[in-house]
């Protein structure tokens, strides 16, 4: 079964390709693959409205079952009309920042907060859209990081903050784990995405 993954995020792609690898009959199909290059817009304040909202996008000018991912992030140190939430790429900008950029920011408000007891809470939202028939499913997932004292040198495209962010029962940012660390994080994370679009091709 081709679904679309409506995304430009080469990390994002290898990320869900490496969760979904065992969900038999599944052909992860990219954007770039179809040669759409349309960027859709995220105008809603959560994960659950704007992963629905690229699904439909990207389903309806595709005409393929289409799976859309977002994420928002809130901490535990920041005051609430300053957490990032959706815009996690667009934080404290009007527009998308480079990895790079990204990282320089948080370098800088983090010699403003400079508790050790920092989190970073990431709500994930999955939507699967098939505009055949106009068939939508949601899932919803958590996630919790803390933070590492240094930077690491290891910068996942795509994943910036990754190089910052220790995932729960590690003692290291998730930039610097294996492939199957990588995994494992992902697979007890998310593991309801991968029921949702098992669910899906099963039929």
């Amino acid at each position: 079964m081709d679904i679309l993954i409506a995304t430009h995020n080469q990390g994002k792609i290898k990320r869900y390709r490496r969760l979904f690898a065992n969900i038999t009959n599944l052909n992860l199909v990219t954007l770039a693959e179809l040669g759409v290059s349309h960027k859709a817009d995220e105008p809603f304040s959560t994960p659950k409205e704007n992963s629905i909202h690229k699904a439909k996008i990207y389903g309806d000018l595709s005409q393929l079952p289409t799976i859309a991912i977002d994420e928002a992030v809130s901490t535990n140190f920041l005051p609430d009309n300053e957490q990032p939430g959706v815009f996690v790429r667009r934080f404290r900008s009007g527009r998308d920042l480079t990895d790079a950029e990204v990282l320089a920011a948080w370098q800088e408000i983090f010699k403003i907060y400079s508790q050790t007891d920092r989190q970073f809470v990431w709500d994930f939202s999955l939507s699967y859209y098939n505009p055949a028939d106009g068939f939508i499913k949601t899932s919803q997932a958590r996630q919790i990081n803390t933070v590492a004292q240094e930077f690491s040198k290891i910068i996942d495209h795509g994943y910036p903050m990754s190089s910052f962010l220790i995932p729960t029962g590690f003692d290291r940012p998730h930039s610097e784990l294996s492939a199957e660390e990588c995994l494992m994080v992902d697979q007890i994370n998310l593991g309801l995405f991968v029921e949702l679009l098992a669910d899906v091709v099963r039929g």
